[in-house]
């Protein structure tokens, strides 16, 4: 029996082979760093996937206090729909008696193609007002940045532990604090010098034995430690999974073309993402990099503020950075110029260029010698022609 009891119904190493439609479009969401608001449609089998991804969010729709959680979700998104989009959402929709209701609608490929677009929209909205309150909820407990580092690991390791338990091909796991001086050299080093842009603070890097595992992993994550819907849109980097060319190799290409989504979206057919390489990196470095929103359930603290979970619900995020690669990627990775010392030697010459930039600049202005023209108005060196005449002192 295994000490970490899994969430999805399907706990197993899942192959390209296996993979289907739900899986795919998952999983090429978190290669790509989009967003499943520009989704058409889902494409949930049956209840007990729904109720998994659900537990994945932090909800247990046999706990009567999260059945109404979601319930008021539910009437705000609808009410947002009506009185300020000005939508008319079917009474079916609205009234849904729960939230699998709404999850079925949005996956149906028969029946009344109006129910399945505003469950949709409903979804949407919810997944929106949901994480806007987890933000104003974690701004008002008192709670640190720390404890929510510290709770967010554990829950990490723990998931962690139970692939190791059911022999996914993990052959290294490691999680890290960015230090200060690192954090300094990252604001120093690029024009974004908010601290609340370092995304990357908590992170873990994840090596499997084979660059074909790696798919395998990330539908493992998200279904359960990390919600698809919750990797932050345009941070991720993908130089190493081209899921077409794997699908292709395990023979899957069936999944892969009945995409609804991301044929309407004529995306490219490639899933690397190449826009978020890191400056900084090796010209061969290849890696798959993402930041994820990882939801915590924080009960424990809300004990003294019934009011807050009333209003705002049980659930904050905890920002994380996955590092994602294969065992022969990883070894390269550390070789000639993609060397981790020559990154930070790379990162810190970027830094001392930015705080010497203003002496570097009085130094030239001060080599420049100034010069009066004839007509009176004042030319710099080196521009030197004879009507020019060396200023003197008035």
């Amino acid at each position: 029996m295994p000490s970490v009891i899994p969430i999805h119904p399907d706990a197993q190493v899942v192959p390209l082979s296996r993979f289907n439609l739900h899986d795919l479009e998952s999983t090429r969401l978190m290669l790509r760093g989009s967003s499943c608001v520009d989704w058409v449609r889902l494409n949930f089998d049956d209840d007990e996937v729904i109720e998994s991804f659900l537990r994945v969010n932090e909800y247990d729709l046999t706990q009567r206090i999260d059945r109404v959680r979601l319930k008021r979700l539910h009437q705000k998104a609808t009410t947002y729909l009506e009185t300020h989009l000005k939508y008319r959402v079917p009474e079916v929709v609205k009234q849904a008696p729960d939230i699998r209701a709404l999850f079925r609608f949005a996956s149906q490929l028969k029946g009344r193609r109006a129910y399945r677009f505003f469950a949709c929209m409903t979804l949407k909205v919810m997944h929106i007002i949901h994480h806007v309150e987890a933000r104003e909820l974690l701004s008002k407990l008192p709670i640190s940045d720390v404890e929510v580092s510290v709770l967010v690991r554990a829950k990490i390791e723990r998931a962690v532990r139970g692939l190791l338990e059911r022999e996914f091909p993990i052959v290294d796991f490691l999680g890290s604090q960015k230090r200060p001086n690192s954090v300094y050299s990252k604001l120093l080093a690029k024009k974004g010098t908010q601290a609340a842009q370092i995304l990357d603070k908590l992170r873990f890097r994840i090596v499997v034995e084979r660059l074909e595992d790696l798919p395998s992993l990330l539908l493992a994550l998200s279904r359960e430690l990390i919600p698809f819907c919750y990797v932050v849109p345009g941070q991720t980097h993908n130089s190493l999974v081209d899921l077409h060319r794997l699908l292709l190799r395990a023979g899957n290409v069936k999944s892969y073309s009945n995409s609804e989504q991301f044929q309407l979206n004529e995306l490219p057919v490639t899933d690397l993402v190449s826009d978020q390489r890191n400056e900084f990196s090796g010209p061969n470095y290849r890696i798959l990099n993402l930041v994820v929103e990882v939801p915590l359930r924080i009960d424990q603290f809300m004990t003294q503020h019934a009011e807050l979970f009333e209003q705002l619900g049980p659930v904050v995020f905890g920002v994380v950075e996955f590092q994602l690669v294969d065992k022969v990627t990883a070894h390269k990775n550390e070789a000639g110029d993609n060397r981790h010392a020559l990154y930070k030697a790379r990162q810190r010459q970027r830094v001392k260029k930015r705080l010497e930039a203003g002496r570097r600049r009085g130094e030239q202005q001060a080599s420049q010698l100034s010069f009066v023209a004839d007509d009176g108005s004042d030319i710099t060196a080196p521009l030197s022609p004879s009507s020019l005449r060396p200023r003197t002192g008035d």
